[in-house]
């Protein structure tokens, strides 16, 4: 064994004394970067919609359910109007961005459910504001959390989709407080990396009874919005469980319609509005929000509906007071009721 002399050592221990008192002194400052006075408080940003009356930028959401129950449908119908800013059961999108998909359950049939929401909806998911990871990270990995955050800062991505947490929990124990707390805390450093108003969503199953979040209650209480799913393709109710600031009432009956070679999140047929019905109100939310009103003949091209059909449906709207007809000289317009009853 080569002899090392006594100097060499105690300059290789100062070295490493003064790395461990760097590193303190760089953590010490991080906190005390974080201490603000009271009055601080009202500099603080004030909790910001996304989809409006559903989930709010800058939060990391839990989406729950058992087998069947359409998660997954309901995370990418999320992701794809936040992408594109269509409206989403009526509800504006305040905020859209690039949103990546992670399919850690694998890529193979998402694109004929993508193929299926353009076709629905008459919107194309450009290359930039939507991308796919075709493989699941590891929560529990601090390298692979640093790789994913690095690439959602050089890409820009400001939303991003996780389906679903149990494969990003490789090696984990989803019983674990530890292992489950590690993964929420991967999940906030992901968020962090999005920007100041992007979001993380993370889709995870129920337990046996359906209705209980599978593993360790931290991943619950850690997490800012909580929704779960219930019921099947024919009747799914998305319930709101837990918001951290605001309301958590919030009930929505979905149903998934067969679009194409899959299905796509629509509003339940006998409540609400029918997909035709949300295709014009989101138009009408996502092109003319900030335009003036667009005549009915300007909306019917927007549309892309026979004239038949866009007439009934747009009827149909009017009967429900979703909407309201403004008569302008020859023309008439289209006018959301919302938009109408806050007019001067």
């Amino acid at each position: 064994m080569a002899h090392i002399p006594r100097e060499d050592i105690e300059a290789i221990l100062h070295e490493y004394a003064a790395q461990v008192r760097a590193e303190r002194h760089l953590q010490a400052r991080g906190i005390a970067a974080r201490i603000i006075p009271r009055s601080g408080l009202a500099l603080l940003p004030e909790p910001r919609p996304l989809i409006e009356g559903t989930i709010d930028q800058h939060s990391v959401v839990l989406l729950a359910g058992p087998w069947g129950s359409g998660k997954s449908f309901i995370a990418l119908d999320w992701g794809a109007r936040i992408s594109t800013g269509l409206a989403w059961q009526t509800r504006p999108i305040q905020e859209t961005g690039t949103v990546l998909y992670v399919a850690a359950e694998g890529a193979y049939g998402l694109k004929r459910r993508i193929d299926a929401w353009e076709y629905a909806w008459r919107t194309k998911l450009t290359d930039d504001g939507f991308m796919i990871l075709t493989r699941p990270v590891n929560l529990l990995s601090p390298g692979e959390v640093a790789e994913l955050c690095e690439q959602v800062r050089e890409h820009g991505i400001a939303h991003v989709i996780v389906d679903t947490l149990a494969r990003c929990l490789v090696g984990g124990d989803e019983n674990s407080a530890r292992d489950m707390g590690m993964a929420v805390d991967a999940l906030y450093e992901i968020r962090e990396a999005t920007g100041d108003g992007g979001t993380v969503l993370a889709i995870h199953h129920t337990g046996k009874d359906r209705q209980t979040i599978r593993g360790s209650s931290a991943l619950e209480a850690g997490v800012d919005t909580v929704y779960q799913t219930e019921g099947d393709g024919r009747l799914i109710q998305l319930k709101r469980t837990k918001r951290k600031d605001g309301p958590v009432d919030d009930l929505v009956r979905l149903s998934l319609n067969p679009v194409a070679d899959s299905v796509v999140v629509a509003s339940q047929n006998g409540v609400g509005i029918s997909r035709s019905e949300d295709t014009v109100v989101s138009l009408l939310h996502s092109h003319f929000s900030n335009l003036e009103a667009p005549t009915t003949r300007t909306l019917m091209d927007v549309s892309g509906m026979p004239q038949s059909s866009f007439y009934r449906v747009l009827n149909g709207l009017v009967t429900k007071g979703t909407v309201v007809f403004e008569k302008d000289g020859r023309s008439t317009r289209v006018r959301l009721a919302e938009d109408a009853d806050t007019r001067p």
